[in-house]
């Protein structure tokens, strides 16, 4: 299945690549077809994000704990965050890859969702199906309508548990969500850790608690939404136009959301005293 040749620990076809490549760095490996997509499309949005987006980052989100075991091996990480590898450090040439940072191992976490809802919506309406909608762990792809009204989604309270709004969506349209709220757990300083690794510093984000965002394609939103969790307050519009995002919500830590004046049209608040608004 999808699952397994994709996931990064699973003893599957990422697990077996991740394995080439770091025991033939110089004769380098030949790229599986069921990665081929994820891959040349994590580098292309590797250069769109200037790097926020990294799914190089496998090994160092392991050391962090998010792969087998909840603890950390903080050697580890200082040893990766000395030189933490890009998808600039994946060199392809005549089909063949080679890797130039021994801790560069592939995580499609913030991607392959994405691509996995896409082929299913590609499948569903190649079979003639108008109306249907695909939920992915809550992260959603809505086609036609329900009943002849429009598939109506929540967005998640990343604070307790419920919802902050929903959204009446168009046809073909995907609306994900990444969030601090989904995977972590606390050290022993009881600080919450969370799977959302930065790239600039090897550390955890902060500062932002949610993003959301709304797009035909779900690879897009996927990488998307991922990306923006990563992106500074005062580059969430510029971030958003690269990916052609134009309905977007981030919500930080301090209870402020920051989002397009579309996506604000297209919510229906439920708690919106709890939230203070800005409108970019």
């Amino acid at each position: 299945s999808r699952h397994t040749e994709w996931h990064a620990w699973l003893d599957g076809t990422l697990k077996q690549f991740n394995e080439s490549l770091a025991q033939q760095p110089e004769t380098g490996t030949v790229i599986p077809e069921t990665l081929k997509r994820l891959i040349l499309d994590s580098k292309k949005y590797y250069i769109t994000s200037s790097g926020l987006f990294n799914p190089a980052m496998g090994k160092l989100i392991a050391a962090w704990g998010f792969h087998q075991n909840a603890s950390a091996d903080h050697e580890l990480i200082k040893r990766i965050k000395e030189d933490i590898p890009g998808m600039h450090d994946l060199v392809i040439k005549n089909d063949r890859v080679y890797s130039l940072n021994p801790a560069l191992q592939l995580d499609f976490g913030g991607i392959a969702k994405g691509l996995a809802v896409k082929q299913i919506a590609d499948m569903i309406k190649n079979r003639g199906v108008e109306n249907f909608i695909i939920n992915a762990g809550g992260d959603i792809y809505t086609h036609g309508q329900k009943y002849s009204k429009a598939w109506r989604i929540a967005i998640e309270d990343p604070f307790e548990t419920g919802i902050i709004g929903s959204i009446n969506m168009d046809s073909g349209s995907s609306i994900f969500s990444s969030g601090n709220y989904r995977r972590f757990y606390k050290d022993g300083n009881k600080h919450r850790r969370h799977h959302i690794i930065n790239p600039l510093n090897g550390e955890p984000s902060i500062n932002i608690s949610a993003a959301t965002v709304i797009h035909p394609d779900p690879v897009i939103a996927d990488v998307a939404a991922t990306t923006l969790m990563l992106t500074d307050l005062t580059q969430l519009k510029e971030m958003a136009a690269r990916f052609d995002i134009r309905h977007f919500l981030v919500i930080t830590e301090q209870h402020q959301v920051y989002a397009s004046e579309s996506m604000l049209k297209k919510i229906d608040w439920h708690h919106p005293d709890d939230l203070t608004i800005n409108i970019l």
